[in-house]
């Protein structure tokens, strides 16, 4: 039996467990806490540490589902990919929990039905790919299966040559609710997120999608436009996903743990410290339009992820929708994980205008705003050289950057990064030395 099948033998074990467990104990009308002890009860009996490892994944799922803080499309979706759960199988092993859930007085109050298409606003989608096209599929049907009627999604392809025109042709080719840009030469994603935007970014609330992301919650664009129209303050509302470790192909739960509305000050002077962490990529935050437009985003040199929040924060507070919306892949193709030398000293220069911004526009004050900047430049130069830096030139010259632009952090990353440009080079020797044959 491999893996794959111990894990989905386990999981049919622990839910029927769990079924009995209800059926005997219905007439104490069980909570969630309750539903939960159970849970931990069952998985105690566990022998194997990486089986129970999942099915402790699983019980906070489960429990997320009966608190409200997941849909049944997204308690379905864990079932489904993690433990290959038949859809025609689910029904019958999460009766016991879909009925403790609906007499449960944890619902969810937030979407509430709009009454006529004329009060549904627009949602723009704009979709960036490249060389994705099993990935784009899935991210395109996750927004058309949206119950939310009034979508509109943009796919701009940054010159695929793996057939995604083809698929994009003879998939969607005569869906009115999708159009198909594609690009002459690579750009990049983020000059085609504001490309794809200036072209048909013209509802009143806009989502940016990468390729290989998806959303899971077939509710979700009617919850985030019912919490904006609730909240007319906010530049954006996100929510919680699933991390999918591909490789691995395991699944863990990233919970923002974020209030529902976040000053934008509070959350711009603080963005991705502690306690004020940085949604997975754009997947499930859906931006206010007038926010983007007042943030100037058709003039941003890049539009990425965290510049866009950051500038967003700059004209509205942030949301948060406590719920599982969406799958943020991690394969190792993910763009945070191969940054170009280019790609971060136009992600610095960014940050530098995000910071002049604050200052000429937003009454923010010139010392704490440099202080702000040498934090971030720090943060993201110290990523850089830990992940994507190549050789002593690729340090050198961030050293030489830092050094003109902020020069209180340039000590600092010489002397934390020293010994890691040595090893680097020592390894680069030997690797010479075995190619001479010495």
């Amino acid at each position: 039996m491999d893996h794959s099948e111990v894990l989905q033998q386990a999981c049919y074990v622990f839910l029927n467990d769990l079924n009995d467990e209800i059926n005997h104990s219905s007439a104490l009308q069980l909570d969630d806490q309750e539903i939960f002890q159970r849970c931990r009860l069952i998985i105690a009996k566990e022998q194997n540490p990486q089986v129970k490892t999942y099915l402790e994944i699983l019980s906070e799922v489960i429990r997320a589902y009966l608190t409200g803080r997941a849909s049944e499309d997204a308690l379905r979706f864990y079932l489904s990919e993690q433990f290959s759960i038949v859809n025609e199988e689910i029904d019958g092993l999460i009766h016991g929990i879909v009925a403790i859930k609906h007499q449960s007085s944890h619902t969810d109050t937030s979407h509430s039905a709009l009454l006529s298409f004329a009060d549904y606003p627009k949602v723009s989608v704009i979709i960036t790919t490249y060389n994705r096209k099993a990935f784009l599929y899935q991210a395109i049907q996750s927004i058309l299966k949206q119950d939310y009627p009034y979508i509109e999604i943009t796919v701009i392809d940054d010159c695929s040559t793996d057939g995604t025109e083809e698929l994009m042709h003879q998939s969607f080719g005569s869906e009115s609710r999708v159009i198909y840009m594609r690009n002459e030469k690579n750009s990049g994603p983020g000059n085609n997120r504001r490309k794809a935007f200036a072209a048909h970014g013209d509802g009143e609330y806009v989502l940016f999608l990468d390729d290989d992301d998806y959303l899971i919650d077939m509710n979700y664009l009617s919850k985030a436009v019912d919490f904006h129209n609730h909240h007319p303050e906010i530049s954006f509302v996100a929510a919680n996903v699933f991390l999918e470790f591909s490789k691995a192909k395991q699944l863990k739960i990233s919970s923002l743990q974020l209030s529902r509305i976040i000053k934008k000050q509070d959350y711009f002077m603080n963005f991705e410290k502690k306690g004020y962490p940085k949604p997975s990529s754009t997947l499930t935050t859906v931006f206010k339009r007038e926010a983007l437009m007042a943030m100037d985003i058709l003039n941003m040199n890049m539009v990425n992820d965290a510049s866009i929040y950051l500038r967003s924060l700059l004209v509205g507070d942030a949301g948060f929708i406590d719920t599982l919306a969406g799958v943020y892949r991690l394969h190792g193709d993910n763009i945070t994980f191969n940054l170009s030398q280019r790609f971060l000293i136009e992600n610095l220069e960014e940050k530098l205008l995000i910071k002049n911004m604050a200052v000429q526009k937003y009454g923010y004050h010139e010392q704490e705003m440099t202080e702000w900047f040498n934090h971030n430049a720090y943060d993201t130069i110290s990523y850089y050289l830990l992940n994507s830096a190549k050789d002593a030139t690729d340090f050198k010259f961030m050293y030489h950057w830092a050094l003109n632009h902020c020069p209180p952090i340039y000590n600092q990353l010489r002397n934390e990064f020293r010994t890691k440009l040595i090893k680097k080079q020592l390894l680069r020797i030997s690797l010479l030395r075995t190619l001479l044959g010495r």
